[in-house]
């Protein structure tokens, strides 16, 4: 009984992570058009990089703000000071500064289609791995749901363009070093909370903690054009309140959707909760469907066969690879 409810569980709450960081990414949308992103010359090249720092800076503000709510930060320092959360931190190397900074450098460099149809085959790489190191069990039902999960991915990402000035090779590799990285935090982060002494809010709290620090002192002076540019970049992003006020309510919606993640790869192992996260594709497209209706000066444009066709191969190999029965190991 107690093996059915977390698998209940584990399901619930992968949904709920692809469904809400598909929201957090149809929000960024709409940050990063807003004014200073399209007029301050520091953001027009490390905009990205630096949206990124301070998402994560601003989701780490979030759950510190929870957890002390729930009396729980004295808990942090002993929970890195183990083996499990030193796991988890490394996690959030991969997934936070290295992932993203490659996928918004692939985005820039071989432009979002690119990056995005290459960027699908993590969870392909992630369920190598769950196979590999955490031994979980995984059929030939789960293969075939994941290969049309990414197929579905690719054929809404892929909208080529012979107008767009792009490096194809660099591109391709940028992109496959970011699908490495969101594939290894999984994989990671369930080998840190399998033994049971950090739970998912706390594998969290160190993620973007760890995320967060690593963006400010390593990231964001690299890819920002040094310190000084990079306080200049953030700088005019607060100076546009709803800017940055948006930005901060989307980050909350991220802390939400990777919360929902850790808790699916604890209770349904990183191989199905990979398979349920990347639905965010899905329900991009329905958001920004639905928010065209209400917000037609940042959304435009109507659903294509291609874009529906991509959707509900995206569904039907998600229901595939999760909705079954299958023995944990």
């Amino acid at each position: 009984m107690a093996i059915e409810m977390n698998s209940r569980k584990g399901i619930v709450t992968g949904i709920l992570s692809g469904a809400t960081w598909g929201l957090d990414a149809v929000m960024l949308g709409v940050v990063m058009v807003m004014a200073p992103f399209v007029e301050n010359p520091i953001l027009l090249i490390a905009g990205g990089v630096l949206c990124s720092a301070l998402h994560d800076v601003f989701s780490a503000i979030w759950l510190f703000g929870y957890m002390g709510y729930k009396g729980r930060l004295k808990e942090l320092l002993p929970a890195i000071n183990t083996r499990d959360g030193r796991w988890c931190a490394l996690a959030a190397i991969f997934g936070g500064p290295l992932a993203m900074t490659f996928y918004t450098l692939a985005i820039s460099t071989g432009g979002a289609a690119l990056a995005a149809s290459v960027t699908a085959i993590y969870p392909l790489l992630g369920t190598a791995l769950a196979v590999f190191v955490l031994k979980e069990k995984t059929g030939l039902q789960t293969w075939l749901g994941l290969i049309i999960c990414v197929i579905g991915i690719i054929i809404i990402g892929w909208s080529p363009s012979g107008a767009e000035d792009v490096d194809i090779t660099l591109g391709v590799m940028l992109a496959l070093v970011a699908a490495i990285g969101w594939a290894t935090e999984g994989v990671l982060c369930g080998y840190g909370m399998k033994a049971g002494v950090v739970d998912p809010y706390l594998a969290l709290l160190i993620r973007y903690a760890t995320s967060a620090l690593v963006y400010i002192f390593v990231v964001s002076p690299i890819f920002g054009g040094g310190f000084i540019d990079s306080c200049t970049g953030i700088a005019a992003i607060f100076s546009y309140t709803p800017c940055w006020i948006l930005l901060a309510m989307t980050a909350l919606v991220g802390m939400i959707s990777f919360l929902c993640w850790y808790t699916a790869i604890d209770n349904i192992g990183a191989s199905k909760a990979l398979c349920l996260n990347v639905t965010y594709s899905f329900w991009s497209v329905c958001l920004t469907l639905l928010l065209s209706v209400f917000l037609p000066e940042y959304f435009s444009g109507a659903l294509s066969w291609i874009i529906a066709i991509g959707s509900v191969l995206i569904l039907g190999g998600v229901s595939m690879a999760t909705l079954y029965k299958s023995e944990i190991s």
